[in-house]
């Protein structure tokens, strides 16, 4: 305001006069003090930023969280979330991570667990709790103590309260003494609920009236005694075993079938008179007992006999003479009998072979050889020993009726060996084999002077000492195909060579050598030839197994007889005996070019193996029906080394292996003879084998 201005006037018309003049000042700004704090915003524009702030926290988490949702049984079970969850509808929001949970229900039993909660989607689960066991109150009638079954185990119970049922179905079975088994189908609700059951009893006996002649007898039901005869008792059903006793009389045991509510009256039960009691001893112990023919035991013995009879009672024992008794006891009466058995002796000679050999009786050493003992008539051990020998025992009961004589032949440790040694055996093909025990020194071959002699039936001086077994027939197609079960020998001009009995043939060498190596296998032997890459590469000179004899083997089985080498199967001249052999004869000429005219085999082509006689060793066919593989390979000597061969198994390289004897297709001289030597690896038609083992 300036001075100019006009002079206010107040509401009573004065002037304000008496007031000072206004007058105008500098204008100063406030000093802010170094240090201090300066509010750059007001509270309420704090707040508004703060409510900013979590609104867009709340729109980040709701665009971030995930709903977690539990279906539960029951449906309105609490659940409870670890962690930052917000309930919202029927589940919660969470953000995406790992959380634990836990599901309560009044009634049943809480269950947790852990959910993993993903950023790619909602989660929902399915829970299900498990129902509080309940609680069972049995109300029998009548009311007696009962015991609970459920699903038919026994639970605890507490007058009639089984507590801690499982829910579910049940089988609920209330049995008690005395009454019949109450069962009925319950539905247990569980959720620690008292359930009630009401189970009317059935009485589980029966009346039974027992007496019996003479009255007055104890009856007893398993171990329990009801009282005395007559008697009404009260029995629990099933099968049960009543004994009535009475002194001086037996006791009686009878089975009774009872069936509840159903009463019953027995049959009266006779009583017979008790047995006496009869204390046997004898001199010496151990004597058989018999009474009546009937075998009761050893003495000393105690029997029980009938009373009021008489009984017949023998006694035996070995060495001894038998004694026989007749005996009667009373009714509960104790009797002692004693018995006294003459010894009765047999005379026994006992000789051997070599002589003055040591005699042991029953472990003892009695004398030598060519006595005679006087011995008890029971069985005795009888042991014959001299040094050198093996020990010969046997076993004698003598007779006092008949001098008997035991003739001891020892023999030294290698002839015991031998008899132990099977003389034949069946391989596992069902072929016979027998026992050759060679020891012979003889010349395999043929002179150069023999009529029908080849230039490879070389001299060649043989030692043979080596045991084998060989087969009495060739294999036959029935033993073959037991091996290889679809092979054929074929036939000639529709002559069949295929039967079972007929010898096989068709086969290589070869085929022969892996059939003896099946026979090893299925013996569990160790086989003799050796095979790589499915090829035979040698053989183990050192096993055990089956294999085709060595020349040298078939050469003295065929040949060798009382130290000279035969010439032909039936001896050593011409002609052909009759039924010697199967050769080619009249029928066969119409399969072969030569034939032996005035023979007849019977037979075209091969015949049944052993169909002709064997010779002194008991082996077939080595000459004629088909010839054989032999174990050696191919080889022809110079018949310039004399030196004696030991055992041969042939030589160690060729490309052929040797055949030895003569077919049902040859009737020349040269084949007929047994020193014929052929060779081959192919399958023929009349080229068949036989087997051999050593013995190890």
């Amino acid at each position: 305001m300036t001075a100019k201005e006009a002079v206010p006037v107040r509401d009573d018309g004065r002037a304000e006069d008496d007031f000072s003049i206004i007058e105008p000042v500098g204008f100063t700004p406030v000093q802010v003090e170094s240090g201090g704090r300066k509010l750059l915003l007001s509270p309420r524009a704090l707040i508004i930023a703060v409510c900013l702030l979590l609104g867009m926290l709340a729109l980040v988490y709701l665009l971030v969280a995930r709903s977690l949702i539990f279906e539960t049984q029951p449906a309105d079970a609490d659940v409870s979330v670890s962690g930052l969850a917000l309930p919202l509808g029927d589940g919660h929001l969470v953000l995406p991570g790992h959380y634990s949970y836990t599901i309560s229900a009044s009634g049943y039993l809480p269950k947790s667990g852990e959910v993993e909660v993903s950023s790619d989607g909602h989660s929902r689960h399915v829970v299900a709790l498990e129902k509080l066991p309940g609680h069972l109150q049995v109300i029998s009638d009548p009311p007696v103590p009962v015991r609970i079954l459920v699903d038919g185990n026994e639970v605890a119970s507490e007058n009639g309260l089984a507590k801690n049922i499982p829910a579910g179905t049940k089988r609920i079975t209330v049995v008690t003494d005395r009454y019949l088994p109450y069962t009925r189908e319950i539905d247990i609700e569980g959720l620690d609920n008292t359930q009630r059951l009401q189970a009317k009893l059935r009485p589980a006996w029966a009346n039974v009236r027992i007496s019996s002649n003479p009255p007055g007898a104890t009856v007893t039901v398993e171990g329990e005694v009801l009282g005395t005869t007559p008697l009404n008792a009260e029995l629990i059903q099933g099968d049960r075993r009543v004994t009535l006793s009475l002194p001086e009389h037996k006791t009686v045991e009878i089975p009774v079938a009872v069936t509840a509510g159903v009463d019953q009256t027995l049959t009266p039960v006779d009583l017979s008179a008790a047995d006496g009691l009869l204390h046997i001893v004898s001199t010496p112990e151990g004597a058989s007992v018999t009474v009546d023919g009937e075998f009761r035991g050893h003495t000393p013995l105690e029997l029980e006999l009938s009373s009021g009879t008489e009984h017949q009672l023998r006694f035996f024992k070995d060495g001894y003479a038998s004694v026989e008794r007749t005996i009667g006891v009373d009714a509960g009466v104790e009797r002692d009998l004693n018995i006294d058995l003459n010894a009765v002796y047999g005379r026994v000679r006992i000789t051997s072979s070599p002589a003055n050999a040591q005699v042991y009786i029953d472990g003892r050493l009695a004398g030598t050889t060519g006595e005679t003992f006087n011995l008890p008539a029971r069985s005795h051990n009888i042991l014959v020993r001299k040094s050198g020998y093996e020990d010969y025992e046997t076993s004698v009961v003598p007779s006092s009726k008949l001098k008997q004589t035991i003739r001891a032949v020892l023999l030294t440790a290698e002839e015991a060996r031998w008899s132990n040694i099977p003389a034949e055996i069946t391989n596992p093909a069902g072929g016979t084999m027998k026992l050759m025990r060679p020891n012979a020194r003889f010349t395999m071959g043929s002179s150069r002077r023999e009529q029908g002699r080849r230039a490879n039936e070389v001299l060649r001086q043989i030692a043979l000492d080596r045991p084998f077994y060989l087969g009495t027939t060739e294999v036959t197609n029935r033993e073959y195909r037991r091996y290889q079960r679809m092979h054929s020998s074929s036939h000639v001009n529709g002559v069949s060579l295929d039967n079972d009995d007929l010898p096989v043939v068709n086969v290589s060498w070869n085929d022969a050598a892996r059939y003896c190596n099946w026979l090893s296998e299925r013996d569990d032997l160790k086989p003799v030839y050796l095979i790589e890459r499915g090829e035979i590469v040698g053989f183990d000179a050192g096993a055990n197994g089956y294999r085709l004899p060595t020349e040298a083997e078939w050469a003295w089985a065929a040949r060798y007889e009382r130290g000279a080498m035969r010439k032909f199967p039936w001896g050593n001249d011409l002609p052909v005996r009759k039924n010697s052999g199967n050769y080619a004869d009249n029928n066969a000429a119409r399969l072969v070019p030569a034939v032996l005219r005035t023979y007849s085999d019977r037979y075209a082509a091969t015949a049944p193996v052993a169909s002709y006689s064997a010779n002194s060793l008991g082996i077939y066919d080595l000459g004629g029906n088909v010839s054989e593989w032999i174990h050696d390979l191919y080889t022809i000597g110079t018949g310039l080394s004399m030196r004696r061969e030991e055992n041969p198994v042939g030589p160690q390289n060729g490309d052929y292996h040797v055949i030895r004897g003569s077919s049902w297709r040859h009737a020349g001289l040269t084949e007929l003879r047994l020193s014929y030597r052929d060779y081959g690896a192919e399958p023929r038609n009349d080229v068949g084998f036989r087997v051999a083992r050593w013995v190890n």
